[in-house]
């Protein structure tokens, strides 16, 4: 009886662990499975910003721009090729010479199209005149 319950247990957490660790294809509002997802955020340094990338269909060749607002191409890639073992990408992009303005990752695989803009802008410092001057004669 005892090792018929422990059996039972070992069975549901390794089927449980199992179900936890499969990857599932997210979907979206056609119910057609995503070939991937992406993900952008800022760094501690205000001068850099990553670009995360999991390819969900090994068959999805994922290419990467990354445009002005005038459409010119300022970086281009093929991550992820076709069928390749790869399905994450990581990338941390230094910005620290890109003028002021509006940028944009184009993210594509087949008819799937993601983009991802940020506003690179410099602030003005402004400078403050004294409350009190003193002359000395």
């Amino acid at each position: 009886m005892k090792t018929s319950i422990n059996l039972f247990v070992s069975t549901l957490l390794l089927s449980l662990s199992v179900a936890v660790s499969s990857p599932v294809l997210a979907t979206d509002d056609k119910t057609q499975a995503k070939a991937f997802k992406t993900a952008m955020y800022p760094t501690t340094d205000a001068s850099k910003l990553w670009l995360n990338l999991e390819k969900y269909q090994p068959e999805s060749r994922i290419n990467l721009k990354m445009v002005n607002e005038h459409g010119d191409v300022i970086f281009q890639e093929t991550v992820c090729e076709k069928n390749s073992k790869q399905t994450t990408y990581r990338q941390q992009f230094d910005i620290s010479d890109l003028k002021d303005g509006t940028y944009t990752f184009r993210i594509s695989a087949g008819s799937q199209k993601e983009e991802h803009t940020f506003t690179i802008s410099t602030p003005v410092a402004e400078t403050t005149q004294p409350a009190r001057l003193i002359a000395i004669k």
